[in-house]
């Protein structure tokens, strides 16, 4: 009897875990939302009956260790006052929107001098000398790895097979966005201009680019789509060990694994990790950001706060949804404070080494802030229309109303509301898929549950650490359309990932104890755990690979095929310099098309097709590139070269084809034209 009564919490929580996954599958692919409600009060009800019928808990490492009293080392005057003199020259030298060689140098000093000043060293040399003894000792004997670090290695193998998988082919084409941080890139590579913030399309900090730059510069790699979304695949798979981290300060080490695993093979992480742009610049720093600003609190370890201040620098210079970040660490600090109860030597120390911390986070800023002095409109645009509006468009309706339906719409993101971009998520497509969804409503209910009934303060960060980052979402006063957007929201993924492994763990520890005297119960145990997994992987393989795919390619512009039409043409029979495209209204952007053929600067384009009246005494042999509806240019086209040859290329894409029209030259003209 005991034996079957200590099953009955797993296999109600297993239940809540398989309703709330149906639920969830209902309102994601069936549209059959009433009974998705239904379904998931029967798995919230479950849940909970589970929750209260058992004394597991999930471990929590937030209050493993106080704060101890650090060796102190006063910080020599000198190297203080060159770290601030370096910090005030990089500022002076910073003028004019360009790193330089002066800029640059006071730059790195300033962060390098100001570590050194106030880095407390945690070994001698006698024991740092020790430890490469005993390590050379144990490397003789054989390196013996952990099972949870050989799992983590396993778990990042596995993120690197999702966020590498087919990269050149998915995403497929570019968009307007890409061919503006190509531009960018290529005005570092090839046209030596250093800026500090890239002012193109309203305004980008500059991390991306110099990181794509060196890459290119390092491989001679061409400037094409693949250049950005290599570097952008690498940001997304960092975050898997960053994440696994931060779990771990929290929570144990199954959440740590299970979060890490969720985020190597989610559709949302992939998304924007494979785009190319810069939006996985956000999870990226803000995961090791709380990792180390945890360790600074639990252990108030200076060097933490000071590790922690400089990813948070770093962060300022990749995405501009990273900016709510020193809110958040703001926020963290004050409520550590208010719930640890520190007596006043303590305070005094958090005070000191936070100041640290965001000096440390100005340094690394320092170009960007001198800039953001001179053109302050500039860093603060996009930002500022999207809250207040821009030009004709205000804010419609009452601030704080519509503030918080977009934060309820925002919250919702992740298993009922959807991004309405198109290169973001396919449409009405929660950021989660229908396992994780449903997960994550129970990582919710767990997470209350412990945060209201135990007062585990772990919760609280989690949830509110979620909140936090969805407000670069949230706050598009004027353009609530916009909002969710699963690229502004993307600091949330850390956080969202720890709350949607919180049911897995937790089932896994209760079913652990519970099937302990069953024979093949812990077989059953890891084939089900096995079997969740596999739902989701497939899951979310599917939909990014085969549904997202098919709708990004349908909604965007097939520029490498019109890139390799004029490519062929080139290498064959003619030149670059003798092709055109025949502009038309929202049509391909010609801009990737010059990317696409290698060409950044080809500008063959024409207004309407009189103007090709120019070529027709040419002898060379001609090739224009028409919008298949573009008839009035095509019948004029005709008219101008009553011989030439045309055909209709057809895409890969359905509803992408487009007019080849090919003008033999009186130079050993040839049917160069075939059908496809």
């Amino acid at each position: 009897m005991n034996r079957l009564r200590a099953i009955v919490p797993p296999t109600l929580a297993f239940a809540a875990i398989a309703f709330a996954a149906i639920a969830q599958n209902l309102h994601t692919h069936r549209q059959a939302d009433d009974a998705a409600r239904v379904l998931f009060v029967v798995a919230l009800g479950l849940w909970l009956f589970a929750l209260l019928t058992t004394v597991s808990a999930i471990g929590t490492r937030l209050n493993v260790a106080s704060p101890a009293t650090e060796k102190s080392r006063s910080a020599s005057r000198a190297f203080v006052f060159s770290a601030f003199a370096l910090a005030a020259l990089t500022f002076l030298f910073s003028t004019g929107n360009e790193f330089n060689a002066d800029n640059v140098l006071a730059w790195f000093l300033s962060i390098a001098v100001f570590l050194y000043a106030f880095w407390i060293p945690e070994k001698s040399w006698d024991a740092w000398l020790a430890r490469l003894v005993s390590a050379r000792k144990m490397f003789n004997a054989g390196i013996r790895i952990s099972p949870t670090m050989l799992a983590l290695v396993g778990v990042i193998l596995v993120g690197v097979v999702f966020y590498y998988h087919d990269l050149d082919a998915t995403p497929a084409e570019m968009t307007s966005d890409h061919a503006e941080k190509l531009l960018d890139v290529n005005d570092v590579v090839n046209g030596g201009l250093t800026p500090i913030f890239f002012e193109r399309n309203t305004g980008r900090e500059p991390l991306q680019f110099y990181l794509t730059a060196a890459f290119i510069k390092l491989t001679q790699h061409p400037i094409d789509h693949m250049s950005l979304k290599l570097i952008t695949a690498l940001m997304g798979v960092l975050v898997i060990p960053f994440t696994f981290l931060f779990a771990r300060e929290l929570f144990d080490d199954d959440v740590a694994l299970f979060a890490a695993l969720l985020i190597a093979i989610s559709k949302w992480p992939l998304t924007i990790a494979r785009m190319g742009l810069r939006f996985p610049f956000t999870p990226v720093f803000i995961a090791p950001t709380v990792y180390f600003l945890f360790r600074a609190l639990k252990y108030g370890r200076r060097n933490d706060f000071l590790m922690a201040g400089l990813f948070l620098g770093i962060g300022l210079l990749g995405y501009n949804a990273f900016r709510l970040a020193p809110i958040l660490v703001v926020a963290f600090i004050v409520w550590w404070w208010w719930t640890q109860r520190m007596t006043w030597a303590q305070t005094k120390t958090l005070i000191v080494n936070g100041a640290l911390m965001f000096t440390l986070a100005l340094f690394v800023v320092m170009p960007l802030a001198r800039y953001m002095t001179e053109r302050p409109e500039m860093v603060w645009y996009r930002a500022a229309t999207r809250l207040l509006g821009e030009h004709q468009t205000t804010i419609t309706g009452d601030p704080l109303e519509v503030f918080a339906n977009n934060l309820v719409n925002a919250v919702l993101m992740f298993n009922w509301t959807s991004d309405a971009a198109w290169p973001n998520a396919l449409p009405n497509d929660p950021a989660l898929d229908y396992v994780s969804g449903g997960l994550f409503v129970l990582g919710v209910a767990y997470a209350l549950y412990r945060l209201v009934r135990y007062r585990e303060n772990a919760y609280a960060f989690i949830l509110g650490g979620i909140v936090m980052m969805l407000l670069p979402s949230a706050l598009a006063l004027a353009f609530p359309n916009e909002n969710p957007s699963v690229v502004r929201a993307g600091g949330a993924i850390p956080f969202v990932f720890i709350v949607v492994a919180l049911p897995l763990a937790w089932w896994w520890r209760v079913a652990r104890d519970a099937l302990a005297e069953f024979r093949w119960g812990q077989v059953a145990r890891v084939a089900v755990l096995v079997l969740l997994f596999a739902l989701i992987a497939r899951a979310n393989y599917l939909r990014y690979f085969v549904d997202f795919d098919a709708n990004y390619r349908r909604a965007s512009w097939n520029s490498s095929e019109v890139a390799a039409v004029i490519r062929g043409f080139a290498d064959s029979v003619g030149d670059v310099r003798q092709a055109w495209i025949l502009l038309y209204p929202h049509w391909i952007d010609t801009r990737n098309v010059a990317i696409n053929m290698h060409e950044i600067g080809w500008e063959q384009t024409l207004p309407s097709a009189d103007a090709a009246l120019a070529h027709a005494n040419d002898p060379a042999n001609k090739l224009y590139i028409l919008h298949p509806n573009d008839q009035l240019n095509l019948t004029r086209l005709r008219e101008i070269f009553p011989h030439a040859q045309e055909r209709i290329f057809r895409a890969h894409t359905p509803g992408h084809d487009f007019i080849v029209f090919y003008v033999p030259g009186t130079v050993a003209p040839q049917q160069i034209l075939q059908s496809k």
